[in-house]
């Protein structure tokens, strides 16, 4: 229980972690790209403002293409004239301005590009050349930030890297800090569990003698008693048996918490078991309520036929303590390779903010106060069933009644 308590702990504790650095790392890259963006940008806008009249004056004077390549250039433009067509420029990559001419029909008159070709990573920006009030044609201007961009994306899985590392190094630490804060609470839970246990067992023989004292006493001195006495009597032997359920009921816990709880398992006939059942409580019947079943025959089960049948006793005693009047059914039925038992009662229900505790030791719901349970019955009913490898689950309505579902798995 301790192991998988420190194992969730680290684990919810590890992947808060990992999800907070890689927010960070998120963040981070969005905020080294907008920086370097924007000094991209404005590097090119110096550059247009520093050469907007040079570009003019050169397409006065040329009619023709005069492209340069020089790969040196950090900085490359393209000068168009009014028919859109090419007039000059200098290209840091080979054939990059026949690619541009083809991709500037599909923009606006004016545009930033970010785009890949060839293997590159390249800003574009196209810029109107205004004269006096009149457009002389337009420029494309750019630059190759394919080393930014590697150093961005070099940044960012070198932080993600390392957010790895670090998050496996705060686990393995975390799960060591983890079990040694654990270290007392485990402690004080196995003194408790072990005063548990010691007082069950030291509690049971002389609960024993105290109880057969008691009926002795009642059977050999009953026509010497008034009734007052009588009832006394007979009042101090329902606590001691009341007290003795109790104890039985904590030793069983104490021993399934100390994994000491054996089962012998074989297989069982849980059709003809859960019938039997069915025939004992209906024998005892008193209550206004209305008993009826429906159990599907030859359902089988591997299991210790001692426990289902005690887990049997829980649901039905439990349904039937909370139903002053209506009916009480037991259910069970074989779905492919599950196995459904359900105890439906119509009593007082439990309500929603209850519902989630009502398999915790001791626990007793509102409605439930006053009825003579202990609150272990259904942590009993809980272990039976986990011990089984199925799962139990309630459903219930205040004033509708509960539903206790009991799911196995069909095992050969």
């Amino acid at each position: 229980m301790f192991n998988q308590l420190k194992t969730k702990l680290t684990l919810l504790y590890t992947l808060s972690l990992l999800c907070l650095l890689l927010l960070f790392i998120g963040v981070l890259y969005l905020l080294i790209s907008h920086e370097i963006n924007e000094k991209e940008l404005d590097e090119l806008q110096v550059y247009f403002n520093k050469e907007k009249w040079d570009f003019i004056e050169d397409l006065d004077e040329r009619d023709h293409h005069g492209l340069k390549f020089d790969p040196n250039r950090r900085i490359f433009y393209f000068v168009f004239n009014q028919q859109d067509e090419l007039v000059y420029g200098e290209e840091t990559v080979r054939d990059l301005s026949s690619w541009v001419v083809k991709g500037i029909s599909s923009k606006g008159e004016s545009f930033t590009w970010r785009t890949e070709w060839k293997q590159n990573h390249l800003l574009l920006v196209k810029k109107p050349l205004m004269s006096n009030g009149d457009s002389r044609g337009f420029v494309v201007i750019g630059m190759n930030i394919t080393g930014e961009q590697h150093l961005i994306q070099n940044i960012t899985w070198t932080l993600f890297i390392l957010t790895l590392f670090f998050s496996l190094l705060f686990a393995f630490l975390g799960y060591y800090f983890a079990g040694q804060a654990m270290k007392p609470i485990k402690n004080s839970y196995l003194k408790q569990e072990k005063f548990v246990s010691d007082a069950s067992h030291e509690l049971r023989t002389p609960l024993s003698i105290f109880y057969s004292s008691v009926d002795l006493l009642m059977r050999e001195e009953k026509d010497r008693l008034s009734t007052f006495g009588q009832e006394v009597l007979e009042d101090v032997k329902k606590e001691a048996m009341l007290m003795s359920n109790l104890i039985n009921n904590l030793l069983v816990l104490a021993r399934s918490d100390k994994k000491e709880w054996m089962l012998e398992m074989k297989e069982v006939n849980l059709s003809r078991l859960a019938a039997s059942v069915y025939t004992r409580f209906s024998r005892k019947m008193i209550n206004p309520i209305q008993f009826n079943q429906k159990i599907q025959k030859d359902v089988y089960i591997v299991c210790d036929e001692m426990k289902i049948q005690q887990l049997l006793y829980i649901l039905l005693d439990n349904a039937f303590r909370y139903t002053k009047e209506g009916k009480v059914t037991l259910s069970l039925k074989a779905i492919n390779s599950k196995i459904f038992l359900a105890v439906e009662d119509t009593g007082c229900g439990i309500a929603g903010n209850d519902l989630p505790y009502i398999f915790d030791r001791f626990y007793q719901a509102d409605l439930s106060r006053g009825k003579g349970g202990s609150g272990l019955g259904l942590s009993i009913a809980q272990t039976i069933v986990n011990a089984h490898g199925g799962t139990i689950q309630a459903e219930s309505t205040v004033g509708s009644g509960t539903i206790l579902t009991v799911i196995f798995s069909v095992n050969k």
